[in-house]
């Protein structure tokens, strides 16, 4: 009799056990069938004028249902690629659907894949105050690194040593398994730009040098040089330094030669990152609206008197972000930006960001310069018909621009980390790239 009380008590706990499994898992459920249900903020006592707030994160979060859902990250391949041959009269999923066109079949299947892949390498779960973050470089990754280790108790005096910051984090919030992970229900992430990363590790041998020993350059750098360096870009007569750093171009052409899943988390897709698709989000807060989005963050988990998030550098300065985008941008052809589009495709649909204010960057005449070096080392498009008071702006500017990451170097690598950020947040802002924080609360009952 007590041998079947036990195996009674066995089975009745494995019938709990595989029923909570069953209710867990739904979160990062990538089979055929609905879309996770993941918008549960109607409970929450809202402040004036955050039920605008509100509508606008529901509106997002509509978007990155639909696009997960069109692209097939819900369905069988053989269901998604038949789909994707066919024409719709819905102009929404249309609008979504639009870039299929342009991707082979076996584009169309990887992506496909993709769009199946969980990921928890960049995620930080905070159990006793339940949010959870995945941290995406290049996008204020500084400041919400730093209220975590708030959250976690750390000194002042140890958030000052930005060099252990990276250490401290890991320590305090070890990787958790997927199972464990999925039963957290709170979420925040951000994504990475492109030509930030660009500028804050490859771009900069020096800098490099004094607060990595060299790495970017050494795994990254140096190889994209040997690779991509063209014997069709000449250096001005009255120059001998050679300029080991890759340029913006030549660092493109290597992403488009290199799967995405290789890529470095500096300039990884957000899709690849934090798998919107198949984690439950509540929020998705734009840099745009960053400071407004983490207030409302902090407000609703009880830790707005808890926690202050330390902007590195306000996103809302002023930039010559059309003269800086310009200078990289116009570095491209028409082809190889629509390429490196198709390599962020996710990202972009999700956020719901075009293509066209990238493509008009790029400058069609200046395509036919010859793009030499200066006598500081530094690429330009040599332009005969230019005039000289064009020149004498562009070296100003190009002044300027030195002097404020000189300031920069001085307050550490993982502050300069961020200046880097908010200066390209602004410049890739008006052009609609998108660097996104999706945040998770926990539901009210």
């Amino acid at each position: 009799m007590a041998w079947r009380l036990t195996q009674r008590q066995i089975i009745m706990g494995a019938v709990v056990f595989y029923s909570f499994l069953a209710l867990t898992t739904n979160i990062l459920d990538t089979t055929e069938g609905k879309p996770p249900n993941i918008f549960k903020l109607q409970k929450l006592v809202l402040r004036p004028k955050e039920e605008v707030q509100v509508v606008e994160y529901q509106e997002r979060h509509a978007r990155l249902k639909q696009v997960c859902t069109a692209w097939g990250a819900y369905t069988t391949k053989a269901k998604f690629l038949k789909a994707a041959q066919k024409s719709t009269t819905d102009k929404i999923k249309d609008d979504i659907l639009k870039d299929r066109k342009d991707l082979s079949h076996s584009q169309l299947e990887r992506l496909w894949q993709l769009n199946k892949r969980s990921s928890f390498h960049q995620i930080f779960v905070d159990k006793s105050h339940e949010l959870t973050w995945c941290k995406v470089p290049k996008a204020a990754s500084t400041s919400w690194l730093n209220a975590f280790l708030q959250l976690a108790g750390v000194e002042d005096q140890e958030l000052q040593d930005f060099s252990r910051h990276h250490l401290l984090l890991r320590d305090k919030y070890p990787m958790m398994p997927g199972p464990q992970l999925r039963r957290i229900m709170p979420m925040t992430m951000k994504f990475m730009r492109v030509l930030s990363a660009y500028r804050d590790k490859l771009e900069d041998y020096e800098r490099d040098l004094k607060f990595r020993g060299g790495y970017y350059y050494s795994i990254y750098g140096k190889k994209i040089v040997k690779v991509y360096r063209k014997s069709s870009i000449k250096e001005k007569e009255n120059s001998e330094k050679e300029h080991k750093e890759p340029t913006f171009r030549e660092f493109v052409q290597y992403l488009l030669d290199t799967d995405v899943e290789e890529y470095d988390e500096h300039w990884r897709p957000i899709s690849l990152l934090c798998t919107p698709c198949h984690i439950k989000y509540d929020i998705i807060a734009k840099i745009e609206t960053l400071s407004q989005d983490s207030n409302f963050i902090l407000y609703h988990r009880g830790l707005a008197d808890k926690v202050q998030i330390r902007w590195s550098h306000r996103t809302d300065q002023t930039y010559k972000t059309s003269d800086v985008a310009k200078k990289y941008y116009s570095q491209l052809t028409l082809t190889e930006i629509k390429q490196l589009y198709h390599k962020y495709l996710m990202d972009f649909l999700i956020f719901d960001y075009e293509l066209e204010p990238y493509e008009m960057l790029v400058d069609s005449p200046t395509m036919n310069m010859t793009l030499g070096t200066d006598e500081n080392g530094e690429y330009y498009y040599d332009d005969e018909n230019e005039e000289d008071e064009d020149e004498e702006e562009y070296e100003e500017e190009e002044e300027e621009e030195e002097e404020e990451e000189e300031g920069g170097n001085e307050e550490g690598e993982e502050e300069r980390e961020d200046l880097g950020m908010a200066e390209t947040a602004n410049i890739l802002t008006n052009l609609g790239e998108e660097t996104e924080t999706l945040l998770k609360l926990p539901d009210v009952k």
